[in-house]
């Protein structure tokens, strides 16, 4: 069969071949990777020529049109070479490359080596002291990946100084059994030779790549998600992907079925219906939540190129993460491992306002949605307002603040705690439940939870729970709470029995320790019943509920 020599390292002239090679076919014959015309990021880094020891940052103008390479890696924990305010002026005179991190320089070889003179890098081309022009250059990430020739993906360097083009492959260390010089029957010389198979696992949805450090930044989601074109360094060889089509050089991916590739082409931009938008959101957030951010409030902005993909198809109103026109689908959202009271230093709330407590973004923790069964929202839960304040020039940013008035069936219940353990400090925790008639409820809470007290519109003292904010406090028995009734997934149907299986999704709210007549969210319930396919009526946990208009922030 045909294929290709592998690479014995990142930095060989065979791996150069495979770069070029991949990103001549995708000019050449891919019409789905054509990227339209906008404005180029605000500055770029100039590489100059070959021999150039220097590189200096240039201003763009909203006319010109700079094919330019981008650059997706690590910061590290480390300090970071950034533009600032006050270095600005020697950025634009010229640095020399000796002076940047290792992750840079190799950027600017492959840029170079592709006969590129442009490059944009986060680190260099934002002025990192700046609020308002990282404001609004971040509010730009969407459009730069997007219009970047091609995106380089530093996937084994945990930290900028550590470079990527000094990764060897498996290739160096296992000698091909058999390679000789080759005419084909056209009279080319080329190459005949055979090699190990790798496991086709590696390149399949399967594959485990925590390890890579590129997968556990924040940041770097969008970057590769929003790319037209990237090519990653990783630890066995490339992998190369953009709009049309994923390929390696050892070409298993090939032979692959679409549906299990590991890297198959980007699917953000194939997307042609709102529906099909809200699921990969909710996709998105679920691979994005468990990933580090350097500064937690960078959340929402972290994503925010995202957001403007499915802003500009669904056209809808953007709530601190979640979706106007995708609301009651959008606040079923839930932590993905459930907090244990004693360890609460981890899980109490942030405490910087970091979003709505409806909202995702809000809690520092994993994150994910129902990925299986039919959403159906109630027919009795209506939105009727829902607000987000930007707290910068970015509107799909940082949130000043935000709120959610919505009318729906709502349940008075209080709060019980189940201890486990309990001889025993060191592994004792504690389980939340509520009480909903007759039966009582797991509470899988967004954080660990605490009670207080608080003055009531009526100038009364009462109690009720919130997330927690110090490790001193906790939440007691009988404190009152309240359910409120979205709707529900069909899990399954069965087609002998008529039966459809269900789970029921309610949010667990508490009174707002800053207005009393407002709700913030503390968990979420999804109960699992079976209902007969001929029942007009989806049954509730008890009849004690009844619609009523309130407002969560």
């Amino acid at each position: 069969m045909k294929g290709s020599v592998l690479s014995e390292h990142a930095h060989s002239d065979q791996a150069f071949r495979f770069i070029r090679s991949c990103l001549d076919r995708c000019l050449d014959l891919h019409p789905n990777c054509v990227q339209p015309e906008g404005r180029p990021p605000s500055r770029l880094i100039d590489i100059g020529l070959s021999h150039d020891g220097y590189v200096r940052l240039v201003e763009t103008l909203p006319s010109s049109r700079h094919e330019y390479i981008a650059l997706s890696y690590c910061w590290g924990d480390g300090e970071v070479v950034r533009t600032t305010n006050s270095n600005y002026e020697e950025m634009k005179t010229g640095v020399p490359v000796s002076t940047l991190p290792r992750t840079i320089q190799d950027a600017i070889i492959v840029t170079r080596k592709l006969g590129q003179r442009y490059l944009w890098i986060d680190a260099l081309c934002i002025i990192q002291d700046s609020k308002l022009d990282w404001e609004i250059e971040s509010a730009n990430m969407a459009s730069v990946y997007r219009s970047s020739l091609l995106t380089l993906i530093a996937a084994t360097a945990s930290a900028a100084s550590d470079g990527f083009l000094n990764q060897e492959h498996n290739a160096s260390e296992t000698k091909s059994p058999y390679h000789q010089a080759w005419y084909n029957d056209n009279g080319d010389e080329t190459i005949l030779a055979a090699r190990v198979v790798p496991d086709f696992e590696s390149h399949t949805e399967d594959a485990d790549d925590d390890a890579l450090p590129v997968s556990l930044r924040g940041w770097t989601l969008q970057e590769q998600k929003l790319s037209t074109r990237t090519i990653s360094y990783r630890r066995q060889e490339l992998w190369w992907s953009c709009l049309s089509e994923s390929s390696c050089e050892c070409h298993i991916i090939n032979e692959l079925p679409m549906e299990v590739k590991k890297f198959s082409f980007n699917s953000t931009y194939s997307i042609t219906t709102a529906k099909e938008m809200y699921r990969e959101w909710h996709i998105t957030i679920g691979g994005y939540t468990p990933r580090a951010l350097k500064y937690s409030s960078d959340r929402l902005p972290a994503i925010a190129g995202v957001a403007k993909v499915v802003q500009d198809l669904t056209g809808s109103e953007y709530i601190a993460g979640l979706w106007k026109n995708n609301l009651a689908h959008d606040l079923t959202w839930g932590v993905t491992e459930l907090p244990a009271v004693g360890a609460r230093s981890s899980v109490s709330t942030p405490p910087d306002y970091f979003g709505p407590t409806f909202s995702w973004v809000s809690v520092n923790r994993d994150v994910s949605y129902q990925a299986t069964g039919q959403w159906i929202k109630d027919e009795q839960c209506r939105i009727l307002a829902a607000e987000s304040l930007p707290a910068g020039l970015n509107p799909l940013g940082h949130v000043k603040s935000a709120f959610l008035t919505i009318s729906a069936p709502l349940l008075d219940s209080v709060l019980w705690l189940r201890c486990e353990n309990a001889q025993d400090p060191v592994i004792s925790s504690e389980r939340y439940f509520v009480s909903c008639g007759r039966q009582e409820l797991e509470v899988p809470a967004d954080v660990a939870l605490e009670t207080f007290e608080g003055v009531n519109q009526d100038g009364i003292i009462e109690k009720s729970v919130r997330r927690s904010h110090t490790s001193k406090t906790r939440a007691q028995s009988g404190t009152p709470v309240s359910l409120l009734y979205l709707g529900y997934f069909v899990e399954f149907e069965n087609p002998n029995t008529k039966e459809k299986h269900i789970s029921r999704t309610y949010l667990v709210l508490g009174k707002s320790p800053t207005d009393m007549t407002r709700y913030e969210r503390i968990g979420i319930i999804k109960q699992r019943c079976v209902i007969h396919e001929d029942s007009s009526e989806i049954p509730r946990l008890c009849d004690e509920f009844s619609v009523s208009v309130i407002t969560i922030i």
